[in-house]
């Protein structure tokens, strides 16, 4: 019995070390190290309110709200910020991607092109174009309502931030080089 627990025991103990050595071995790093490099604990998030599409910037505010808490995992604030992203909406749309036999849509996509412009904590400027996609399907022989529309609108600006967020880790990680 007691054979059988220092043998478990002694395998935990070699696979726990082993692993360790390797993530620590190789340089590993979260890409949260490399955010923060870039975008420090406070962020304040400034979205350019169009006149072509006012509903979809403020669905977009919200977006990137969230996106600072979920995303980004750092504060939102409106003074003495570390970084400031600002958005602006270059393009968006809603298209119908197949249909059903009568000739209705049944598949969409809204998709969103986004200009943001990141001044990182060393007051360094950063500009970068994302965009995001969010395919959704409907009933057949139905009406696509407001709330539908902005819902889609509301994905496609959730997977654009997450791309933004990709490409202020990989500044990050050429700052660190």
């Amino acid at each position: 019995m007691k054979k059988i627990f220092f043998k478990k025991f002694l395998l935990s103990f070699f696979i726990f070390n082993f692993s360790l050595f390797i993530l620590t071995g190789c340089g590993y790093k979260p890409s949260s190290v490399y955010q923060k490099k870039i975008i420090g604990n406070d962020i304040q998030a400034v979205v350019d309110i169009s006149s072509k599409t006012p509903k979809e910037s403020a669905f977009l505010k919200d977006a990137l709200n969230d996106a600072v808490y979920s995303v980004f995992g750092a504060n939102l604030v409106n003074s003495n910020a570390n970084t400031k992203i600002i958005l602006s909406i270059n393009s968006s749309s809603l298209n119908p991607l197949d249909y059903d036999q009568n000739g209705f849509p049944i598949l969409y996509r809204s998709a969103v092109t986004l200009k943001a412009v990141v001044i990182d904590k060393f007051n360094k400027k950063h500009v970068y174009t994302v965009n995001g996609n969010y395919d959704f399907a409907v009933s057949a022989n139905s009406i696509i309502n407001d709330q539908t529309k902005f819902d889609s609108f509301k994905q496609a600006s959730i997977n654009a931030l997450n791309k933004l967020l990709a490409e202020i880790t990989k500044d990050g990680v050429k700052n660190d080089n």
